[in-house]
C-alpha cells in the first residue's frame, strides 16, 4: 500500500503572485497582444491617411468694460461691465448662429463634385420635402438639374434663374467640362444653425482679459475663416444693434435736413446776389441789420429746438422698444440734465448686477425679477421725463414761431426795396447759420456713432489656415501604439482571467497533489518517410533529440517511484483524449526496451485506437480480437524492429469495450504477459470520459496521467484525481506534454535539453547552440 499522502493542494486564486507570473502571461498571449496592437496602429494609420483633413480658423475680440463718451450722443449705450461668460452665451446664442447660417448659406450641401468643376450658387430653393437634386452641365455654361428619381426638373445657363417642379437655383461662375456633376441638398435650417453652435468654440484668453478667442473648424479652409469672420461680425452688430438706434435715426435725420438747408441755401446766395446786381442795392440800414440778426437768432434757436425735439422723439421711441422687450437702455439727449443723469447711472449699475447674476440664475429667479422691476421703473421714470421735455420743447417752438412772425411784420414796414434786399438777406443768412449748426451737430452724431461701434474690437480677424489642425499623424501613431500596446495587455490578462485551464506545474502539482515525472518537449517529427505519427517515435527514430532525453527522464522517475514495489505494468491514461498518451505510452516503452528489459505495449483504448498509426501496422487484429477468441496471441502481436520490444494494437472497436476490458480473459493474458516480460506499458483510454481506465487500475502497479499544458481546466484535473483515489490506482504522478508548443509559452525554450545537448555531439546544430549560449553568457 501506499504510505505517502499528498501535499494540500492550494487553489490558484489564492496563490501568491509574483513579476514572473505577469512575464509569464505576456509570454503566453503574445499572439494575442500582437493581434490586438497592430489591428488598433493599423486601424489608427488607415484612418489617419483617409480621414479629411480639418482646418481651423480663429478670431480674437477685446470686449472693453469702459463706457462710451461722445458728444452730442455721450453714453448713448450703458456700461460694458459684463461677465466674460455671458458674453460668450451671447456671442454662442441661437440668433446670432441663425444670422450666420443665413448669410454663407450653410444649410446648403454640396457633395461629389467632379474635379475642375467651379462655380458660385447665388440661389437655391426648394419645396420639396427632402431637397436632394443632381446638376450636370451640359455644356459650357449650361446645367440640368434632376431629382433623386432622375427626373429633369430644370435646366438653366450661367447666371440665369433655373425654376421648375418648386425648386429654383441660380449659378455664376461655371467653369468645367459637359458630363461633370455634383450633388446639391438642402440641410433643414434648423439642423444647420444647431451644428454651429456645437462646432463653434469660445473662451476667455486668460482670466480677467476681456479677449475671447473664437474658433470654427471645418474640412474647407476657407469656409472656417468666413463662418468665424461672421460670427464676429454679427456679435458686433447685434451687440450694439438698440444703443446705436437713437443715434442712427439722430444721424439720418440731420443728414435729411442738411440736404434741405444746403438747398435753401444756394437758392437764397444766388437770389441776394441777383438781386444787388439788379437793383444796386447792396446794403440795409442799421435797424433793418438789427431787425434780421434778431430774426435770425430766433430762427437758429427754433432749429436746435426742433432738432432736440426730434431726438426726444427717437429717444421715447427706443425706451418704449426696450420696454416692450424687456431691455435695459437709457438714451442719450438730455444726458446733461442731473436728473436724467442720475437715472442712467442707475440703470447702469442695475443692469451690471442683473448680468452679474444670470451668470448664476435664471431670468425667472426671484432676485432677477427683482432686479428688473427697479430697471423697468426707472425707465418708465425717464419716459415720463422725455414726454414732459418733448412738450415744453412744442411750447418753445410755439412761442419762437410767434416771435419770429413780429419780426417779420416789422420788416413789411420797410421800403419795398429795402423790404426785398432783407428777406433775401434774412433767408440767406439764418439758412447758413443753422447749415453750419447743422454740420457740427452732424460729426457729433457720427463720431458717436463710431464710438459706440468700436465699443467691442476685433484684435485678430480670422485668415485661411493653412495648415490642418486634424489629424495630428505623430500624436495618432504615437497614441495608437500606446493604445494598442494596452489593449493587448489588457485582452492578454482578460484572457487569462477567462481561462481557467491549468498552465503553470507548479498549479498542477497543487492541484493534483503528486509530482511532475517529466515534462516532454514538442515533437517535431521527422521529415520524409517518417513524417505524421510515425515519427512521434523520437525514442527510437531520434535518441539524441531533447524529446528522447526527456523520456529518459521519465523512466528514471518512475524506476525510484515508491509507489509499488513491482513496477512491471504501468498504465499511461489523461484526462481528455488528444492529450498525446499514446505518443508518451510508445516511447516510454521504447525508452525501457532500451535498457535491455523485455516491453510489451499493449492497446487497451478499444474506442479510439491510434497505437497502429504510430507503428505503421494494421489495425487488426489485436487485443479485442484475442479478447473475443477470434485470434491468438502469436497472431495479433507486432515487432517494429526494435530490440526487446513487442507490441498489440487495440484492434476493432468492440460495442462492449468495458466488459472486455473487465473480463477472466483479460486478467489471465496480463498474467500471462507479466511473466514472460519485464515490463507491460497500457495505452489505456482518458479517464474522464468512460470507466474503462478505472477497471484497468485495478490491474496496474503504477499509473501515469498525461497532462497538455493549458488545456485541462481545473475543474476537470480535480475530477481526474477523485476518480483515480476512488479507485486507490497506484498514480505515480504526470507527464507533462507540450503538443503544441506551450511548454516554449511559458517558460521561453524546451528545459535544459533543448541547449543543452549531449557530451560528445559535434553535430552543426550543436555548435550552433553552444555559440549561442556563450554570446549570452
Amino acid at each position: 500500500m501506499d504510505t505517502h499522502k499528498p501535499d494540500q493542494y492550494v487553489h490558484p486564486e489564492f496563490e501568491e503572485v509574483h513579476l514572473q507570473d505577469y512575464l509569464a502571461v505576456l509570454r503566453r498571449r503574445r499572439k494575442t497582444i500582437l493581434v490586438a496592437f497592430f489591428a488598433v496602429v493599423f486601424g489608427v494609420t488607415l484612418f489617419t491617411l483617409l480621414v479629411k483633413p480639418v482646418y481651423e480658423a480663429t478670431a480674437t475680440l477685446h470686449v472693453r468694460d469702459e463706457k462710451v463718451k461722445g458728444g452730442l450722443l455721450t453714453d448713448l449705450g450703458l456700461s460694458r461691465e459684463n461677465p466674460i461668460e455671458t458674453e460668450i452665451e451671447i456671442l454662442k446664442s441661437r440668433t446670432n448662429a441663425e444670422e450666420v447660417v443665413g448669410r454663407l448659406h450653410l444649410n446648403w450641401s454640396v457633395e461629389r463634385r467632379s474635379d475642375g468643376l467651379e462655380f458660385e450658387i447665388l440661389e437655391f430653393l426648394s419645396s420639396a420635402e427632402e431637397p436632394d437634386y443632381k446638376v450636370v452641365l451640359t455644356g459650357a455654361d449650361s446645367f440640368e438639374v434632376k431629382d433623386d428619381a432622375g427626373k429633369v426638373v430644370a435646366t438653366g445657363r450661367d447666371g440665369a434663374l433655373a425654376r421648375g417642379d418648386g425648386m429654383s437655383l441660380l449659378l455664376k461662375g461655371i467653369r468645367g467640362e459637359s458630363g461633370d456633376s455634383f450633388r446639391l441638398t438642402l440641410v433643414p435650417f434648423s439642423e444647420s444653425v444647431t451644428a454651429l453652435r456645437d462646432e463653434v468654440r469660445a473662451s476667455e484668453v486668460g482670466k480677467g482679459t476681456n479677449i475671447i478667442k473664437l474658433s470654427y473648424r471645418n474640412t474647407d479652409p476657407e469656409l472656417a475663416r468666413d463662418v468665424v469672420n461672421t460670427l464676429a461680425q454679427v456679435y458686433l452688430d447685434r451687440s450694439i444693434s438698440l444703443k446705436t438706434e437713437e443715434a442712427r435715426k439722430s444721424v439720418e435725420f440731420i443728414e435729411q435736413q442738411l440736404e434741405e438747408v444746403r438747398g435753401l441755401l444756394d437758392t437764397a446766395e444766388q437770389s441776394l446776389e441777383g438781386f444787388k446786381t439788379s437793383t444796386g442795392v447792396v446794403r440795409l440800414d442799421r435797424e433793418a441789420e438789427a431787425l434780421i440778426e434778431r430774426l435770425t437768432e430766433a430762427e437758429k434757436e427754433r432749429s436746435a429746438v426742433g432738432l432736440r425735439k426730434k431726438q426726444a422723439e427717437f429717444a421715447i421711441e427706443a425706451l418704449e422698444t426696450a420696454l416692450a422687450r424687456g431691455e435695459t437702455y437709457a438714451p442719450a439727449v438730455l444726458a446733461d440734465e442731473p436728473v436724467v443723469a442720475e437715472m442712467a447711472k442707475k440703470l447702469a449699475d442695475l443692469e451690471v448686477q442683473k448680468r452679474g447674476l444670470l451668470v448664476e440664475v435664471t431670468p425667472a429667479h426671484p432676485a432677477a425679477q427683482a432686479i428688473q422691476d427697479q430697471i423697468a421703473g426707472i425707465q418708465r421714470k425717464l419716459l415720463s421725463t422725455f414726454t414732459s421735455s418733448r412738450n415744453a420743447m412744442a411750447l418753445r417752438i410755439a412761442a419762437l414761431s410767434d416771435e419770429m412772425a413780429r419780426y417779420e411784420a416789422e420788416l413789411k414796414k420797410l421800403p419795398k426795396a429795402e423790404q426785398e434786399l432783407a428777406r433775401l438777406t434774412r433767408f440767406a443768412t439764418v439758412n447758413a447759420e443753422i447749415y453750419t449748426f447743422l454740420l457740427q451737430k452732424h460729426e457729433e452724431a457720427r463720431i458717436a456713432r463710431a464710438a459706440t461701434i468700436s465699443n467691442i474690437i476685433v484684435i485678430d480677424p480670422a485668415v485661411s489656415p493653412d495648415k490642418p489642425v486634424k489629424p495630428q499623424k505623430k500624436k495618432n501613431l504615437l497614441l495608437g501604439i500606446i493604445v494598442g500596446g494596452m489593449l493587448g495587455v489588457g485582452l492578454a490578462f482578460f484572457r487569462e482571467y477567462m481561462d481557467d485551464t491549468l498552465k503553470d506545474p507548479d498549479a498542477i502539482k497543487r492541484v493534483m497533489g503528486k509530482p511532475i515525472l517529466a515534462t516532454i518537449p514538442h515533437i517535431e517529427g521527422k521529415k520524409g518517410e517518417q513524417q505524421g505519427r510515425k515519427g512521434s517515435l523520437v525514442a527510437h527514430l531520434e535518441p539524441k533529440s531533447p524529446a528522447a532525453e526527456a523520456f529518459r527522464s521519465l523512466r528514471t522517475a518512475l524506476n525510484y517511484s515508491r509507489i509499488n514495489e513491482s513496477h512491471k505494468v504501468i498504465l499511461v491514461t489523461s484526462s481528455f483524449p488528444g492529450e498525446g498518451k499514446s505518443t508518451i505510452a510508445s516511447n516510454l516503452a521504447v525508452i525501457l526496451a532500451q535498457t535491455g528489459a523485455r516491453v510489451i505495449l499493449l492497446g487497451c483504448d478499444l474506442r479510439k485506437a491510434t497505437l497502429h498509426e504510430v507503428f505503421g501496422t494494421p489495425k487488426t487484429p489485436g487485443l479485442t480480437e484475442i479478447l473475443a477468441k477470434q485470434a491468438d496471441f502469436e497472431g495479433a502481436l507486432h515487432n517494429a524492429g526494435i530490440e526487446n520490444f513487442d507490441f498489440i494494437n487495440a484492434g476493432a472497436s468492440p460495442p462492449n469495450p468495458a466488459e472486455l476490458l473487465d473480463s477472466k480473459q483479460m486478467r489471465q493474458l496480463l498474467g500471462e504477459l507479466k511473466e514472460i516480460y519485464d515490463h507491460v506499458v497500457i495505452d489505456a483510454p482518458p479517464s474522464l470520459l468512460v470507466t474503462d481506465t478505472q477497471i484497468l487500475c485495478s490491474m496496474a502497479d503504477l499509473v501515469v496521467a498525461v497532462m497538455e499544458l493549458g488545456r485541462v481546466p481545473l475543474k476537470a484535473a480535480r475530477q481526474l484525481r477523485e476518480v483515480l483515489e476512488s479507485v486507490s490506482a497506484p498514480f505515480a504522478g504526470m507527464v507533462l506534454n507540450d503538443k503544441t508548443r506551450k511548454q516554449e509559452a511559458y517558460y521561453g525554450s524546451y528545459g535544459y535539453y533543448g541547449s543543452y545537448g549531449y557530451y560528445g555531439d559535434g553535430s552543426e546544430e550543436t555548435t550552433k547552440k553552444r555559440k549561442w549560449l556563450k554570446k549570452r553568457d
